[in-house]
């Protein structure tokens, strides 16, 4: 027997209760009915590196030391990339392996390069690529491409240049090729546990946010592969959750120019790149001649990242971690959205430090939109947000209002940008669980509550070092009323093999960086 989690990064109710209320979504609708549905609530800031792994984990980044994307050396003053080497912990479906059970991961963000424990099975997500090691053990990789032909890590495709129906048509695909992945590791491998990760509804939904008929068509494809997992004969539950959720962007305020114009941030010779824009030779241009060509496949020989960095974007706009960062005269940067860290080289004293960022945070705080509406919900100290040691922590976390997308661009205008994303994330996802020993009606928990729910569940110990919590309430049967097995901690210093560049031209890729 065999519990399926099915993780659809970005779903939102307001997406998924229209199609259920339409009849289009039968397999939502029966885990709605006949389970236990409700919000999940992410972390801050709800982006995908780290909200994986606070799910896997049930830790807060403080005790994972990865906050974003993006990570940020305070002694080099460097912007890092993060990995699955970065996260201080182990994972849910390490407990598991430890208990005898066998559990398979696939498509996760956050998974690579492939770092899990020996006993899990595991294919890692984006930025790995089929064409390198991208599974644990690496034996796993020939076994998955036979039973999987032509399964791919991510859309090929030349994203912001994809017509809509090309887009869905991809990621369609690849949507099939996970379900077909899960199926296979029940049947062959015998599996108890298996999660899988939709990503490329998160990528679809950035850039069709406007054609609510596109994302449909996706999720009527994935609903139908989750009522063919209810209908299984070896499926004992099904977990539906999301990272986080998703809505409109109403406005798009670039932090780190507004740090610059505030005289906080400053930013060198651009290197050339003002130049190349004034003659029309910008990233997009070249990525558009590689699609035209047809050879995105040899993109990366042909424009490697550390080439594709050089050129700026049509917009004039340059990724924070590619400007020339003047750190004699800087104060604070901004990576991400979310995270803030300042500068501790710029300040004499602690208390000088303390002291701006007291006046930075209230002036983030006070911030309004050209339409007079709040930048941000809220400004939150780290130690305000996060358990554990903090490692490498933010000195400021922003909670940006619904709606504001505060991308870690430099260049243009600080308010009103436009860029191929037509909709962001937002803090509320998607969570629902259907099976023997779920219960049902409505609701919510958080993110952090899963693993230690379903390791509850399983019978297997919780460790004592999680930040969330066994939900009873969603259980009933012997589940519910068996006490919870305390674990030891599951914290490590990180580690293992690490993805290097690829990992920035991924989310380049996506749409993470310009």
């Amino acid at each position: 027997m065999t519990v399926y989690v099915v993780g659809l990064d970005g779903a939102d109710w307001s997406l998924l209760r229209d199609g259920i209320d339409a009849g289009d979504l039968p397999g939502l609708a029966r885990i709605a009915d006949e389970g236990v549905t409700g919000n999940l609530e992410s972390t801050l800031p709800p982006i995908t590196f780290p909200a994986w792994k606070c799910y896997s984990t049930g830790k807060t980044p403080g005790k994972l030391g990865v906050y974003e994307w993006f990570g940020f050396d305070r002694e080099s003053r460097s912007i890092t990339t993060n990995d699955s080497s970065d996260f201080r912990s182990r994972e849910y479906w390490d407990v598991l392996a430890d208990r005898g059970f066998t559990p398979a991961v696939v498509n996760m963000p956050t998974t690579h390069p492939p770092n899990t424990d020996d006993g899990v099975l595991t294919v890692a997500g984006s930025p790995a690529s089929e064409h390198g090691e991208f599974t644990k053990p690496a034996s796993l990789k020939a076994e998955l491409l036979d039973a999987v032909p032509n399964y791919r890590t991510k859309p090929d495709l030349v994203l912001d240049e994809a017509t809509p129906e090309e887009l869905v048509s991809e990621a369609t695909t690849l949507a099939d090729q996970r379900f077909d992945a899960a199926e296979w590791f029940a049947d062959e491998k015998g599996c108890d546990l298996v999660h899988l990760t939709v990503f490329v509804t998160d990528t679809v939904q950035h850039r069709l946010w406007d054609q609510p008929e596109k994302i449909r068509e996706l999720y009527e494809r994935i609903d139908r592969r989750i009522a063919a997992l209810l209908d299984r004969e070896d499926t004992e539950a099904v977990v539906l959750m999301s990272d986080h959720g998703f809505t409109e962007i109403d406005e798009t305020f670039l932090v780190n120019e507004w740090l610059a114009d505030r005289g906080d941030l400053t930013v060198g010779d651009a290197g050339g790149r003002e130049v190349l824009a004034s003659v029309g030779v910008t990233r997009e241009r070249l990525k558009r001649l590689v699609d035209r060509l047809g050879l995105v496949n040899l993109a990366q020989g042909l424009l490697p990242e550390s080439l594709q960095r050089f050129f700026p974007s049509e917009s004039g706009r340059v990724a924070i971690q590619d400007a020339p960062i003047d750190w004699t005269e800087t104060k604070a940067i901004s990576l991400g959205r979310g995270p803030i860290y300042l500068n501790d080289a710029a300040f004499e004293s602690e208390a000088a430090k303390r002291a701006y960022r007291t006046s930075l945070s209230e002036a983030l705080s006070s911030l309004e939109t050209p339409d007079g509406d709040p930048v941000a919900s809220a400004v939150h100290k780290p130690d305000d947000l996060y358990s554990g040691d903090l490692y490498r922590a933010p000195d400021l976390v922003v909670e940006y209002a619904t709606g504001v997308d505060a991308p870690e661009a430099v260049g243009g205008r600080v308010f009103g940008e436009r860029t191929e994303w037509l909709a962001t994330h937002r803090r509320q996802g998607v969570f629902g669980a259907w099976g023997e020993e779920f219960s049902s009606g409505r609701f919510d928990c958080s993110l952090y509550d899963l693993a230690p729910t379903i390791l509850h569940w399983f019978g297997a110990p919780v460790p004592r070092d999680v930040d969330g919590d066994v939900q009873r309430a969603i259980l009933i049967g012997e589940p519910q009323q068996r006490s919870v097995e305390e674990g030891p901690e599951t914290a490590t210093t990180g580690g293992g093999a690490t993805a290097g560049d690829e990992v920035q031209e991924t989310l380049r890729d996506l749409g993470y960086m310009d």
